[in-house]
């Protein structure tokens, strides 16, 4: 079995991967609005995840939600109570997503895309926490404090990273969705 040191480095890796594809795509979109050069480079990124930002968003979920299984059942890291509330968003998402993925419903997307920002920002709060405990108050308890951290891979990445990077993706996935299916829309001949 894997050590708790080297699934740290994973996850810390697999959360740095979202936060590029993350950060790219906000970039490209703002880019877009003054160059047909990103114009067209964002148009290339819709055309990559058509028919499958679903998949794509439902394994980031599941990855994620494995992960922290992992973290919590074998590894024994116990969750503060903002860990349990990022849970109560991302593992119904990975479950929704899957289910969506596999019957193509597309449906979800105003749902998934209100999950995962209501999940991005209590990560981000949780992040915030970690680097600033006075932000916390008394919404943790005194033996699992919110503003603990088991560990900061490269200095920056922490569980909260993690979950906020996986909703971002999931996130961008959605926008993605949506952009396509007006592609597709704009594409169909009116008579």
């Amino acid at each position: 079995m894997l050590d708790l040191s080297t699934m740290k480095m994973f996850f810390a890796l697999l959360a740095l991967a979202t936060s590029v594809v993350v950060v790219a795509y906000v970039v490209l979109v703002i880019a877009a609005r003054f160059s047909a050069k990103a114009s067209d480079l964002l148009d290339r990124f819709y055309e990559l995840v058509d028919g499958q930002e679903l998949l794509y968003a439902a394994i980031v979920a599941g990855t994620a939600t494995l992960g922290s299984l992992y973290l919590s059942e074998i590894a024994n890291l116990t969750p503060c109570r903002l860990c349990w509330w990022q849970r109560y968003v991302m593992y119904p998402l990975a479950v929704v997503l899957a289910v969506a993925a596999w019957r193509r419903y597309v449906n979800v997307r105003l749902i998934v895309t209100l999950a995962s920002l209501l999940g991005a920002a209590l990560s981000l709060y949780h992040y915030l926490v970690q680097w600033f405990p006075d932000l916390e108050g008394n919404a943790c308890s005194a033996t699992v404090p919110c503003f603990a951290h088991w560990f900061r891979v490269f200095g920056f990445v922490s569980i909260p990273y993690m979950a906020l990077s996986a909703f971002a993706f999931v996130f961008v996935m959605m926008m993605a969705l949506r952009s396509n299916e007006r592609r597709h829309k704009e594409a169909i001949p009116t008579t």
